[in-house]
């Protein structure tokens, strides 16, 4: 695999001071991330963690060039459960890391959800389900092809921050910055992936409606992208596979451990995961991941 361009990928590791006074800042705050009933706001993060307060707030600054934030040294509860074998949205306990997410969430942007999506849940928890292994989604075991999150929607989030809470040294997160892949496009390439021609065919038989890859926002550009995307016509197929080539010569791994944080910016970075072998016995990967909009796009 090849290494990711340094100018857009940070790393930032904690010291084990500044973890113990998050883990004890995190316990007390009453905060409730589930449901319709969530506070608005996050409490601040605490004197200690100042320096990581300050390199999310220049992430959500920077948003569009700002890459990947790589955070290591966050302490799991020394009290996490056993990772659940069914959908969160059916229990929605804290278990003590929301505030933490809420709060840089916040430093971001703003943290947002989706009603129809992890029913409304501002912190989502992601983990192997039985009976969605084969599927696409975030809780299967199969590989997790190459998407911006929620690709195509009106409001599809900025960024997001993924918390690994246990993890599994068989899955490996897959990142790609597609600044790095358009820089390599031909002019032609680059005009035909800007048009309304990609779209996602459904399961009766239609299409989705074209929509460009690549869009301007704000003097820069955004990009939407799934690998399951298609183009709607022989002129626009070649431009597609092309981009889908040069994520694959870009794409790096990370291995989470407990307590890494990687901000992603869903303005230009493509993710995924390799596929692995849950066992669906209470020891399986579990991650909690917020969405965040730019603070420029409030109200």
């Amino acid at each position: 695999m090849p290494e990711p361009d340094t100018r857009r990928r940070e790393r930032l590791d904690l010291s084990w001071e500044t973890a113990e006074e998050l883990a004890e800042w995190c316990v007390p705050l009453p905060v409730d991330a589930y449901g319709d009933a969530h506070r608005a706001t996050a409490e601040p993060l605490p004197a200690a963690a100042s320096q990581l307060a300050r390199a999310a707030a220049r992430f959500g600054r920077d948003l569009g060039e700002a890459g990947l934030l790589h955070v290591t040294g966050v302490l799991p509860p020394p009290t996490l459960p056993p990772t659940p074998g069914r959908p969160y949205v059916e229990l929605r306990h804290p278990i003590g890391t929301e505030p933490l997410m809420l709060a840089l969430g916040g430093l971001v942007g703003e943290v947002i959800s989706f009603a129809d999506w992890h029913g409304g849940d501002r912190v989502q928890n992601l983990y192997p389900l039985r009976a969605e292994a084969a599927r696409q989604n975030a809780s299967n075991a199969v590989y997790l092809e190459m998407h911006t999150e929620t690709a195509f929607r009106p409001n599809t989030p900025d960024a997001l921050i993924l918390l690994c809470l246990r993890p599994d040294p068989g899955a490996r997160t897959l990142v790609c910055d597609l600044h790095e892949v358009w820089d390599g496009l031909d002019p032609a390439t680059r005009g035909a992936l800007a048009e309304p021609a990609f779209a996602f065919h459904l399961p009766d038989g239609t299409s989705t409606e074209p929509k460009p890859v690549a869009t301007p926002r704000g003097g820069r550009l955004r990009f939407n992208y799934a690998d399951a995307l298609c183009a709607v016509d022989e002129r626009h197929r070649l431009p597609l596979r092309t981009l889908r080539e040069g994520i694959l010569a870009r794409t790096v791994e990370i291995t989470l451990r407990a307590g890494d944080l990687l901000f992603l910016d869903n303005l230009h970075l493509v993710h995924g995961r390799s596929g692995y072998g849950p066992r669906y016995d209470g020891t399986d990967r579990w991650l909690q991941r917020c969405l965040i909009r730019a603070a420029a796009e409030r109200g």
